[in-house]
């Protein structure tokens, strides 16, 4: 483990020609971002559902089956819930 370029052969790739940078903070808002739609998508199982309705029309049932099949994925509604980041 490590962060920035500790993991990263500077020297080797110097010589090679291929520029190293350390850019602490740089992806900052996007990774918070990303992180925060995981979280919401996790939460509602939206992934889950999507799959399961991707596999239905493979199969030809999805106009029968997505009614009855739909509350297997509501999920958890984040009202008077928290939801958190540890670690």
């Amino acid at each position: 483990c490590g962060a920035g370029t500790n993991n990263v052969p500077v020297e080797r790739m110097t010589e090679l020609g291929i520029p190293v940078f350390n850019t602490p903070g740089a992806n900052a808002n996007a990774v918070k971002e990303l992180v925060l739609a995981g979280m919401l998508l996790g939460s509602r199982r939206i992934v889950d559902g999507v799959n399961h309705m991707k596999k239905l029309g493979e199969e030809g049932l999805q106009k029968e089956r997505v009614e009855k099949d739909k509350a297997m994925f509501g999920g958890r509604e984040l009202k008077n819930k928290t939801l958190a980041v540890i670690g």
